[in-house]
């Protein structure tokens, strides 16, 4: 199912994940289209996704899909739908999501939110991070990480449940109507169907 006639070589995969070449609007229709196609009761699937939309506000990349999956599979919602979920955040919807969490986190710090002086520099962090997991520096981590890391934590579990929410909501009632007219469509089909009534 969506598989390409001819694969793409691993450069052009590695290009994709930096930018996408079908675009937000078709890669988005993308999602959507698989989101369709999961099997699956409707809530699962809903809470699945939005599970993993949820999830994806953390800064902590590397670890979404993991804690999608495992949370996904507590509650009982589809793993493929929070797979799917966790993808909403690529390079054009992340540095929005970094700076709404970081700001978000300032103010529930009650520290001043707008101003240059407060500017996150996410480069510098995401270096200083790798560069601590690397060398195991604590030091580095403490000064060059944590002050940015701990804001974008805080400001993400209000971000990401509220994001959870609303997308629960208004899926759920799209997927019972795509599957409500699925099941009637395939009944139809069966009652139609010479080859049912012997």
């Amino acid at each position: 199912m969506f598989r390409r006639r001819t694969p793409l070589s691993l450069s052009a995969r590695l290009r994709n994940l930096v930018w996408p070449s079908m675009g937000p609007r078709r890669t988005a229709s993308y999602v959507w289209h698989r989101l369709q196609r999961i099997p699956g009761t409707s809530s699962s699937i809903a809470a699945g996704f939005a599970i993993g939309v949820a999830v994806a506000m953390s800064p902590i990349i590397g670890t979404h899909m993991i804690l999608a999956m495992a949370l996904s599979w507590l509650v009982g919602g589809n793993i493929v739908a929070a797979i799917i979920g966790t993808l909403m955040v690529n390079p054009w919807t992340a540095p929005p999501i970094w700076f709404t969490t970081y700001y978000i986190g300032r103010f529930m710090q009650g520290l001043p939110v707008l101003g240059r002086a407060n500017a996150p520099p996410f480069i510098v962090m995401f270096k200083g991070l790798t560069e601590a997991a690397l060398k195991l520096d604590v030091k580095l981590f403490a000064k060059d990480v944590w002050p940015l890391l701990k804001p974008m934590l805080l400001g993400s579990i209000p971000l990401g449940l509220a994001s959870g929410v609303a997308i629960y909501v208004v899926l759920l009632p799209i997927l019972t109507t795509l599957h409500g007219k699925r099941r009637n469509g395939a009944r139809a089909r069966t009652n139609h169907d010479p080859r049912s009534t012997g």
